[in-house]
């Protein structure tokens, strides 16, 4: 049971009875363009800025005209200089260097224009990931290594005039070579660019090279701005009089006399009160001493949480400052551990309530949710927590929780730690002291460099972790060391707890032992290699929910309680993976890969798949075989019998050489085809001839890919598209004539490796340059 009232005692959730025991105590712990622009907009909408016009336009001011620290002509000249924002924890530095950020985003002056939040790890390869990111719209891989980010960064910015936004710096010795090498990548740039850096020390931008005229530290806010903010976030699309609001603001006021005007305060506590707007209830909170530190204001928002929500919360500092996890990864986390309880009705899955915690604590700002694209183009919703809040959760955590960052080598672990998080070198030492550690529920095992080979063979080590920590729910262990090869030891077994499994281990080929199918309590499996071999006896482990790993065994149809799983390879002849044993699992959700298609016989098996019944299936690819099938006409039914679900949004079909096309595609009105398309795929795909008119299929189709397709020509009646925003042709040899294409919404056009149709594209008078002339983005090559 966490304590979240550990520093404080007789704490309730009622605002009555509500205290200022409390102690405060000074602690020194530690896609598309359209899509693109809509996610801008509503992070702007999302973050309003109150009183900060001033402070934008003097820092604007020193970005563009403020001197170069080194002369152009200078044998030592370096083509930026750095200015250096300065304060205290939640004084609003970061929301200035955003507003900022977002100003230069719009004028142009800057190109590109990056911020990057560091934190105290300062992980030169995360921040060149991020860079790219930003510039290219595509996150590298974590498998590059740091030279190839560090020659792509190269490439981007050689003559660039670019601003970059380091977030939240820490600087000591032992980040002073990745300083190095950070800075070393930026004298690319062109003269005149700058860095902005923000941080609660001036060391931090002087050791970046900020001169001290160039360091400014962030003014308090107004006394007018400051209520303005809060009665922003209090009352925001609130139905209220005017004499209600007048009564409103007067309380509010002397609320935020209280708080000092700290806005991370401001925030927590007006939108607690935004979500109980009972003008009594504002009151007493108004007399609250608690209110009085920030740090008592938002442990005072914290106690107005449920407690599932609390101990959810509590968790998230297990991680350290400014750690950026996953939305889905900590949900997942949280139902391992048991936080997330079944509501009433017990129709509603796990996941989905604890993203409705998750949403809960992003409401009242206890997280910061960033949205960002991954290296395939799809969104992923990561967080972090804002240090005070990260402290909050410290503090309230009591001594369940336990990290161990940066080298540490504690002299001693606390006896009542359960939850263990180690982010370290000196990995022999520490897994010597925690090897008696029984009791732990979380173990968290993260090399931020190869060292596994100091202390012992993995295998060994894991070998020990196992047999002595039989209480474990979620055990991570990421190491950077590469290896082809590595079995996991049977002594696996010995974890009964088990609930998720992460293993990070950067090996192309990673063995599970027999016994592994002994873990019956297991939830979610990740392992992120190339090809992960299991135990014929998986489908014994009927809790599982996710599978985040390429796993191929036989009879995964008994494991009804399966949500997410990479891929089904269906083999011929072979019992147990048949079409067949996707029937049950329909609470599959995300994406889903089918492999091996060309095996399947029949329109009868393939609708043994129920594949419309998979009612939270957004992304699925279904993948035949040139090499080997029993023909276009049978291979025409197969697809017939695969009609994806309604609400299906991305669709992706490989070697299909079907004889035609399925109704679900052609039929303008399938009472089962998907009526929400969004992105359609073929690949080395035969002919389509024609795009039905009216098709509620293709109707809300923005993207179109045709890669190595043998096709004579396009389909006809490609104007049908009315809401197609994007058409890629590659490597389609023959095609040599474009169609009418559509004219209003498609904005970008990508033709490569199709040798006629590139080079008439681009001649002058040729009707296929016609074609085209209408649409603002072409990639022609």
């Amino acid at each position: 049971m966490l304590n979240d009232t550990n520093s404080s005692s007789g704490t309730t959730t009622d605002a009555d009875n509500e205290s200022s025991s409390f102690t405060v105590k000074n602690s020194a712990k530690e896609s598309s363009s359209k899509q693109k622009e809509i996610d801008e907009l509503y992070r702007v909408i999302e973050q309003k800025v109150f009183g900060r016009d001033k402070d934008r336009a003097d820092i604007i001011r020193m970005l563009r005209e403020g001197p170069d620290t080194y002369a152009a002509s200078s044998s030592t000249s370096k083509p930026y200089s750095v200015i250096g924002i300065y304060g205290i924890t939640g004084s609003g530095k970061s929301t200035l260097a955003q507003y900022v950020c977002d100003y230069e985003k719009k004028e142009g002056h800057f190109d590109p224009v990056m911020f990057v939040l560091v934190g105290k790890t300062f992980s030169v390869g995360n921040i060149f990931r991020d860079m790219l990111e930003q510039i290219t719209q595509s996150r590298p891989s974590k498998d590059n290594d740091l030279k190839s980010l560090k020659e792509e960064l190269n490439k981007e910015l050689k003559d660039k005039c670019f601003l970059l936004v380091l977030d939240d710096v820490w600087v000591n010795s032992d980040n002073m070579k990745e300083r190095r090498i950070l800075l070393e990548v930026l004298l690319v740039g062109q003269s005149g660019s700058r860095i902005l850096v923000t941080a609660q020390k001036t060391n931090a931008a002087a050791a970046l090279g900020a001169q001290e005229k160039m360091q400014i530290p962030i003014p308090d806010l107004e006394e007018e701005q400051y209520l303005s903010m809060f009665m922003h976030y209090a009352l925001e699309d609130s139905q209220v009089t005017r004499n209600e609001y007048e009564r409103y603001k007067a309380i509010g006021r002397k609320i935020t006399k209280k708080l000092r005007r700290s806005p991370i305060a401001a925030i927590t506590v007006a939108t607690r009160l935004k979500s109980e707007s009972r003008i009594d209830f504002w009151e007493r909170t108004s007399n609250l001493d608690v209110l009085d530190e920030t740090m008592g204001a938002l442990w005072w928002s914290y106690q107005q949480l449920g407690v599932d929500i609390r101990r959810c919360f509590t968790y998230c500092s297990i991680f350290p400052k400014a750690y950026i996890l996953g939305r889905d990864e900590i949900v997942d986390l949280w139902i391992a551990q048991g936080f997330v309880n079944t509501r009433s009705n017990g129709t509603e899955e796990l996941e989905d309530i604890g993203q409705s915690y998750f949403d809960e604590l992003q409401t009242f700002s206890f997280l910061q949710v960033r949205r960002r694209r991954t290296i395939l183009g799809k969104e992923a919703v990561d967080f972090t927590i804002h240090d005070l809040l990260h402290e909050l959760a410290e503090r309230v955590s009591g001594s369940e929780f336990y990290r161990i960052v940066s080298n540490g080598s504690p002299k001693e672990i606390p006896r009542g730690v359960h939850h263990l998080f180690i982010e370290t070198n000196n990995g022999s030492e520490i897994v010597e002291k925690i090897l008696d550690m029984g009791n732990l529920r979380t173990l968290i095992i993260q090399e931020p460099r190869d060292t596994m080979e100091k202390y012992h063979d993995s295998v060994k080590v894991m070998d020990r972790l196992f047999m002595s920590l039989r209480k474990l729910r979620v055990l991570i262990v990421m190491l950077q060391h590469c290896r082809n090869e590595l079995s996991v030891p049977v002594s696996i077994y010995q974890m009964k707890h088990l609930r998720y499994l992460r293993l990070d281990f950067f090996v192309r080929h990673l063995i599970l032992p027999s016994t592994f199918s002994k873990l019956y309590h297991i939830q979610n499996i990740d392992i992120p290699c190339f090809r992960a071999y299991s135990p014929e006896n998986m489908s014994n482990l009927i809790y599982l929910r996710h599978i985040s790993a390429s796993l191929s065994f036989p009879n995964i149809g008994r494991l009804t309680s399966l949500q997410t799983m990479r891929s089904f390879l269906v083999k011929e002849e072979a019992q147990g993976y048949e079409l067949k044993q996707l029937m049950h699992l329909n609470k599959l959700r995300g994406s889903l890969i089918i492999w091996g298609l060309q095996a399947v016989g029949s329109k009868e098996e393939a609708l043994e798949a129920h594949l419309c019944n998979k009612k939270r299936l957004r992304e699925l690819e279904l993948n035949f075989d040139l090499d080997k099938c029993f023909g276009p006409d049978v291979e025409a039914e197969v697809l017939e019998g695969l009609c994806p679900p309604k609400d299906l949004q991305e669709l992706k079909i490989l070697f299909y050489n079907g004889s035609r096309y399925p109704s679900w595609v052609l039929s303008g009105h399938h009472p089962d085809a998907p009526k929400h398309l969004h992105k359609l795929e073929l690949y080395k795909c035969s002919q389509l001839a024609a795009i039905p008119e009216d098709s509620e299929l293709f109707n809300g189709l923005r993207e179109l890919r045709i890669y190595y397709c043998d096709w004579d020509w396009l389909p006809e009646n490609m104007e049908y598209l009315v809401s197609l925003q994007s058409l890629w042709i590659w490597n389609c040899h023959k095609i040599e004539l474009l169609p009418t294409l559509p004219q209003q919404a498609l904005k970008r056009i990508d033709i490569h490796l199709c040798p006629v149709l590139s080079r008439t594209c681009k001649e002058v008078g040729h009707p296929n340059r016609n074609m085209i002339k209408h649409i603002p983005e072409q990639r022609i090559g």
